[in-house]
């Protein structure tokens, strides 16, 4: 086990940390942290709309959650083209890259114009449309890079400045908006169904059960080598967003939602102190006959209750450290198993609209994620002592091969 883990850190890690440096990757994964603040408002609203069901004379602000969180994939590829721009050196004209992103979507999602009257399906402007976002986006940034590693009008002194900034605005949307008129109207292709169901598969798989353990596990066991876990967001985020979507739509239409792999359920429900469902091995840290363990134990303990670990996992530390690791990738695997059978016989409410409230202490944020079911904290009180029966073994193998080190100190 010593030599895999050392050849894990030593060789596999890294190379995965290099792919994850991949300007495609970074483009992505910071687009969609940047509009976090868009689902953050979605969830607000949701958290609104739980206590205006209690509270039936409160205005009806459903409205701020349809053009926030259900319009997400257009504020989506804008960052996408934007960031892109950044990534691939040319981020002076990122706002006109977001722009011209924006435009392709807007022609792959096919609206029917008549009379003057723009019509399209608004699902395609929310979860759903994040796939094809992405698509639009990747698409603008290839083309935009190849164009500006032609340096056209470079040192031109025949050319204005502005007129040069002009034409790099310019080109490059023309080439980008002709082509997606030739595949779309040209050829009459449906790209967003195309695109749709060409990864209809993947996000199939996400919502299985080996799917959700996958989903859950590989970050986590990433973040055990020091890996940040941001590299899986353009797989997992699309995953979640269309189960929580689909959900959506099943609850409006009187039905039970189904998917359990949303961002409501890994991260507040299952992620207990943070990836990894570390908050067990903190309290015993705090309690440790360790003195460095004890007070680092007490230095990590108010983020942990936030769900914050990165101070417990780089520190304590969990990342590379075998005897810590193994405890780690048992509990992504053994508490998502027992979330996933308690949510699917119908134990626990299965979410239908986004609630970003993971950085609340559980149980609170269960609570809230949940719609208001109070059943998920006598499930946190569960999760936790079986996280807390994982850990144990462990976490004294690690205390007494600390407390030897203090000893000879």
């Amino acid at each position: 086990m010593d030599k895999l883990i050392q050849w894990l850190g030593s060789d596999f890690a890294p190379k995965v940390a290099k792919f994850m440096d991949k300007k495609i990757i970074k483009a992505l994964s910071s687009a969609l942290m940047a509009n976090v603040p868009i689902l953050l408002l979605g969830s607000l609203i949701s958290i609104y709309n739980l206590i205006a069901g209690y509270l039936p004379f409160l205005p009806d602000l459903s409205p701020v959650y349809t053009f926030s969180f259900g319009i997400m994939s257009l504020t989506l590829v804008f960052l996408v083209g934007y960031h892109g721009a950044k990534e691939y050196g040319f981020g002076e004209y990122g706002v006109s890259t977001g722009l011209i992103s924006l435009m392709m979507f807007m022609m792959i999602i096919r609206p029917s114009i008549e009379n003057f009257q723009f019509q399209v399906a608004f699902g395609r402007f929310g979860g759903t449309g994040m796939i094809p976002a992405f698509f639009a986006g990747i698409v603008t940034i290839v083309i935009s890079n190849l164009y500006f590693k032609l340096h056209w009008f470079e040192d031109s002194e025949a050319i204005p400045d502005f007129l040069v900034r002009w034409l790099n605005q310019v080109i490059p949307g023309i080439v980008v908006l002709v082509l997606t008129t030739t595949l779309i109207y040209g050829l009459n292709l449906d790209l967003f169904a195309l695109i749709t169901q060409l990864f209809s598969p993947l996000i199939a798989i996400g919502q299985t059960f080996p799917g959700f353990l996958l989903c859950i596990f590989i970050p986590a066991f990433f973040y055990s080598f020091g890996v940040n876990s941001w590299f899986m967001n353009p797989i997992t985020t699309p995953i979640a967003l269309a189960g929580i979507t689909a959900n959506a739509e099943a609850f409006a239409n009187g039905l039970a939602p189904a998917n359990i792999y949303t961002s409501n359920i890994t991260f507040s429900v299952i992620f207990i102190g943070g990836m990894g469902v570390t908050l067990a091995l903190n309290v015993m840290m705090c309690r440790s006959k360790s003195k460095r363990l004890k007070r680092f134990g007490q230095v990590a303990l108010v983020p942990s209750l936030f769900n914050i670990n990165e101070p417990l996992v780089y520190g304590a530390p969990i990342a590379l450290n075998p005897i810590l690791m193994l405890p780690m990738w048992i509990n992504s695997l053994v508490i998502p198993t027992i979330v996933w059978f308690v949510l699917k016989a119908g134990l626990v409410t299965i979410p239908h609209a986004v609630m970003n409230v993971n950085q609340l202490p559980m149980p609170i944020c269960s609570f809230l994620a949940t719609h208001g079911d109070f059943r998920v904290i006598l499930l946190e009180v569960v999760l936790f002592a079986v996280s807390w029966v994982i850990w144990y073994p462990f976490f004294k193998a690690h205390e007494m091969k600390v407390l030897k080190e203090e000893e000879e100190a």
